[in-house]
């Protein structure tokens, strides 16, 4: 057949054919359009490194992923067959640079037929710097106020020093880090807490362990002034009988604040010896006081006390005369504590 025959044979009715071939071009989209399916995955993305270099600046922290392919095996991707990174192994030296979005798929999902996937951002501008470690002072936090009485003396933490790792300009910036918060509240006596140490960011890193951290807490001391004391006469002889006796008596005790707040003296605590008295009379006695071990006596406590006796009346008693009245006596008994009052002196002279 020569070539005007093929040629004649190929045109003729052109009209019809071209009309034919494009229903069948329009027929072949439609059934691609309808046997291909998209999805969209939010995939985190990572940031790796073997050379020894870290980004020092945020970045996104997901990318958004498309996928294309037949509906019947996209549906069986999930988001967690995909993989977004950045991979900072080339890098050489400090600086800024603009990274690939990197993706892999899961081995499920690598053999299925070719996707068609495209990630969003494609690229991620970072600042890297050389990574490097370093220990650092761990420092415990305290909030509180320990129970009344009391107060910290100490507070200690083990280990004293962790290893942390970062961008070098970072790490040569963090000189400690805190613990996280240890509360003395309320406490009466020393203890020891576990607890974390805080995160410095998100470049500075440092193993998740826990530190002990030792609180010693101590009485506070201080002192306490009692006043008006009674007195409890000992010793007294059966024929005499007090008529009168000072309440002036007063004391200060030095010791534990808790304790001092809590005590109070019994009617033993100030005694006076009257084993020597055997006549009616005014008389100074040394005082002595009843003090608790845990408790010490002050300066400035009452050393002695006036105190004036009469004899007891009693039926079997015969009365007694005198041509001349009776002057009253006013003596002083010697002991550790004291002088005879100056008042008492001179009324007794005159």
């Amino acid at each position: 057949m020569k070539a005007k025959q093929v040629f004649d044979k190929l045109i003729e009715n052109w009209q019809v054919k071209a009309i034919c071939f494009v229903i069948s071009l329009f027929l072949y989209v439609i059934y691609q359009n309808q046997s291909v399916d998209k999805k969209v995955f939010s995939v985190p993305l990572s940031v790796e490194s073997k050379n020894g270099f870290v980004s020092i600046q945020p970045h996104p922290r997901t990318v958004a992923v498309s996928a294309r392919g037949k509906a019947e095996e996209l549906a069986q991707v999930r988001e967690s067959d995909l993989k977004a990174y950045i991979d900072l192994t080339y890098v050489s030296k400090d600086g800024s640079y603009d990274f690939p979005v990197l993706l892999t798929l899961s081995d499920s999902a690598s053999v299925l037929n070719p996707l068609e996937l495209k990630v969003t951002p494609e690229s991620v501008r970072l600042r890297v710097e050389e990574e490097i470690t370093s220990y650092v002072d761990v420092i415990p936090l305290i909030s509180g106020k320990p129970a009344y009485g009391y107060s910290i003396k100490s507070v200690s933490v083990s280990p004293e020093q962790i290893p942390i790792t970062g961008p070098k300009t970072m790490i040569e910036n963090c000189k400690s880090l805190q613990t996280l918060n240890v509360t003395s509240s309320n406490a009466k006596r020393s203890f020891t807490s576990k607890t974390k140490v805080e995160k410095k960011g998100f470049f500075i890193k440092h193993d998740d362990i826990d530190v002990s951290v030792t609180v010693e807490i101590e009485e506070l001391s201080g002192s306490k002034k009692f006043t008006k004391l009674p007195v409890k006469v000992v010793n007294l002889s059966p024929n005499l009988e007090i008529r009168e006796i000072s309440s002036d008596v007063t004391v200060t005790l030095s010791g534990s604040l808790v304790s001092l707040d809590s005590f109070k003296p019994d009617e033993k605590f100030v005694t006076a010896d009257a084993s020597s008295i055997t006549a009616p009379g005014t008389f100074y006695l040394a005082l002595s006081y009843s003090v608790p071990k845990r408790f010490t006596l002050a300066d400035g406590y009452t050393k002695n006390i006036p105190i004036t006796f009469n004899l007891k009346k009693t039926e079997e008693a015969a009365p007694v005369t005198h041509s001349e009245p009776i002057e009253e006596k006013i003596t002083v008994v010697e002991g550790e504590a004291g002088e005879l009052d100056e008042k008492v002196e001179e009324e007794r002279k005159e």
